[in-house]
């Protein structure tokens, strides 16, 4: 999804990049591309986690019909247990995907203040 809309935009800006060489929009793009990769992650990992807590909460209400009173609270207490597993898997990954994005966006970033930097340095040089 994010791919299409990312091409229907640098097709879009094809005419202003190529009277300024391309150049200073690369940098903008390969962020907005890191940006829509990362939204794209957490939202499948969103609706992965939104899916598996409606199907475990379908299946605990389901087990609470059929279970007795004694068993009925070890099954609560284990739901609530599969829940923080869950909700803790979530956070772990969303951390995990927002970290790479932040060390993409950083390798980035650093590589526009290089190429700011080489022609001061070019004509200081000089």
């Amino acid at each position: 999804m994010f791919d299409k809309m990312f091409s229907d935009m640098q097709s879009m800006m094809k005419p202003y990049q190529e009277s300024f060489n391309g150049k200073q929009f690369k940098p903008v793009a390969n962020l907005m591309l890191i940006q829509a990769k990362t939204l794209e992650k957490m939202g499948s990992e969103q609706t992965r986690f939104y899916t598996e807590c409606v199907e475990a909460v379908s299946k605990q209400f389901e087990a609470m019909g059929k279970n007795d009173p004694a068993a009925l609270q070890e099954a609560q207490f284990n739901f609530a247990q599969d829940m923080q597993d869950r909700v803790s898997r979530l956070f772990k990954t969303s951390m995990d995907i927002l970290a790479e994005a932040r060390e993409s966006a950083n390798g980035e970033i650093e590589s526009i203040k290089a190429q700011a930097t080489a022609p001061v340095a070019k004509t200081k040089a000089a």
